[in-house]
């Protein structure tokens, strides 16, 4: 006597058909594309997982560092010039004479070319550093495009540019870097405008005239003060752009 096997609930019988199977003759539906990833968020497993990523700018850097060294070797050149400049300045004032210093003019016009320059290409930096960031889903902060017009602003203008440049280099390089850089260079901008009034201390307003040539003696350690201030802004600033260059992919 055969013993009937009950039946299993779960196994479906000759001819019926599992609910949740895709009928005879039918492709199974497509899922949905997933939907798409903005270009400035990183993908799971960042940005090597799709072999992208923002890339250093290197040859940005190199140029700016370069420029500004540049500008530094003539501003030292200038200073070692500084005391023959002032003597031949007052000569000429004493004498009436109206021939014009060309070694100073030749100076004064290269580093304002090349100082014109390196403002552009550390801009240009900040800029792709900032653009960077962006890429990566990191709002850097700070006042937007402030490299570019931030310097124009007065007395502004000694704060502004500093906060571009903390907003891009934050927790790559210290506090205490950035402020040795950006004192230092505030520095250069006060010993000049203490040039101008030097300069200008000298003149009798009531007649117009150059009474008092020894005045300019006093450009000399002004000139040497801001010299050795160009030194340290600019030691400091290739600090900030090597650290900034290398570290802003990092997390």
């Amino acid at each position: 006597m055969t013993t009937p096997i009950p039946d299993d609930p779960h196994t479906p019988r000759p001819g019926q058909e599992d609910a949740l199977s895709t009928p005879s003759g039918m492709a199974a539906p497509t899922p949905p594309p997933p939907p798409p990833t903005p270009s400035h968020v990183p993908p799971p497993g960042g940005f090597q997982a799709t072999g992208w990523e923002p890339e250093r700018p290197q040859g940005l850097a190199i140029t700016t560092i370069a420029l500004t060294g540049v500008y530094t070797l003539v501003q030292v050149a200038a200073a070692f010039g500084a005391q023959d400049a002032t003597d031949r300045a007052k000569d000429a004032i004493e004498s009436g004479s109206t021939q014009t210093d060309v070694t100073g003019s030749v100076t004064q016009l290269l580093s304002a070319v090349i100082g014109i320059a390196a403002f552009v290409v550390l801009a240009l930096w900040m800029t792709r550093i900032r653009s960077n960031l962006a890429k990566r889903g990191i709002r850097a902060g700070g006042p937007p495009r402030v490299e570019w017009w931030g310097w124009f602003v007065p007395i502004a203008n000694y704060i502004l540019p500093f906060l571009g440049m903390k907003a891009i280099a934050r927790r790559k390089v210290s506090v205490g870097i950035l402020l040795g850089w950006w004192i230092a260079w505030c520095l250069v901008w006060l010993t000049s405008v203490g040039t101008y009034v030097v300069s200008f201390s000298g003149i009798d307003f009531t007649t117009g005239e150059y009474t008092n040539p020894d005045a300019l003696d006093a450009l000399v350690p002004l000139i040497y003060v801001a010299t050795v201030a160009t030194i340290v802004s600019w030691a400091f600033l290739v600090v900030i752009i090597r650290r900034v260059t290398n570290r802003h992919l990092e997390d």
